[in-house]
Parts: C-alpha cells; structure tokens; sequence
C-alpha cells in the first residue's frame, strides 16, 4: 500500500524555516543590536546566527528534495517498507532485516519503532549532520527508523494498522 506525502505541512515549514534564515541574516549583519540578557556578547549572536544559517541551509535542502522528488512516499507490501520521507540515503527496508516492529511514545508523538539486525546501510553514505542524527537516534531508541504519520496522508491507526499486518504476515510465512 502507497501512501503520499502532505506537501502543504512540508512547505509550511520551509515558509518558517525561510522567515527563520531572514532572522539570522539580520542577526550577523548587526548583532550588537541583537544583544540582551539571554545572549549579552555580540560574539555569542554572531556565532549563534551562523550556526543557524549552517542548519536552516541543511534543513531546507531536506525539505526542497521532500517536495521536488517524486520518491518522497512511503510504501509498505511483501519486500517490506519503502521510507521515502526519511533521512537515510537507504530508503527500502527489507522485512529479513526487521528484528522487532513497537509503538512508542517518543516526545509525545506516537511513533513505530523498527528495530533492525544490520543498521549499517543505513548510516553509511550520509553526510556528517544525518550521520549524527541517526547515531543519536540509534542511542536512544535502538534503531535509525522511526515512523510517525507526520507528514503522510493517513491516520496513525492506519499506518500501524497496515505495518503490523503485513509484518504479521511475514512472520507466519517465513518465521
């Protein structure tokens, strides 16, 4: 089963993300202005707009790839799980590499845990800032993949719905 991305909350949040850069652009270009007591030093706004101009660039090229590539969809039938809306380079995952399928909660937002047997393909071919990421993902939960319904066009009952069901079925035909 094909389910398509929502490009509206994709490019709601390249629009804040926009006004975001704006910000840190005027912030470098006068930070004495900028200073008060949560940031006192000219140098501390200066260095903090740059990292967030470095950031904003990353997340935006993230999300402009998620609204210009016809991939960005996420698919689940009998191979196993096709995550196009994920950071990782790797986008299939293979119901043989599937260790454990769970529901959290994860900073209040249900999501499905896939613990996986080989995270290695997933971590490698990815530039430095999503290598990080998911290393810290894979410290706190487990696993590099996480599934919310965030940015799909379906339930959250309904993405787990179907997961659950065709991970069942694998298990009874080939566990």
């Amino acid at each position: 089963m094909k389910i398509n991305k929502k490009s509206f909350k994709i490019v709601s949040i390249l629009v804040l993300v926009a006004i975001l850069f704006v910000c840190c652009v005027v912030a470098i270009q006068n930070p004495e202005k900028y200073t008060f007591a949560l940031l006192p030093s000219k140098y501390l706004v200066a260095t903090l707009s740059i990292l967030g101009i470095i950031t904003i660039i990353y997340l935006s090229k993230f999300l402009i790839r998620l609204i210009s590539t016809k991939n960005a969809f996420f698919e689940i039938n009998e191979k196993g799980i096709y995550n196009g809306l994920g950071f990782t380079k790797e986008k299939q995952i293979e119901w043989n590499n599937i260790e454990e399928i769970d529901i959290i909660n994860y900073k209040g937002i249900q999501r499905i845990r896939v613990k996986l047997y080989n995270n290695r393909p997933f971590i490698e071919n990815t530039d430095f800032i999503t290598k990080f990421i998911l290393k810290q993902t894979i410290n706190d939960l487990g696993t590099p993949i996480i599934i919310d319904n965030t940015y799909l066009k379906c339930s959250f009952e309904d993405l787990s719905g179907i997961i659950f069901e065709y991970w069942e079925k694998y298990k009874k035909e080939f566990i």
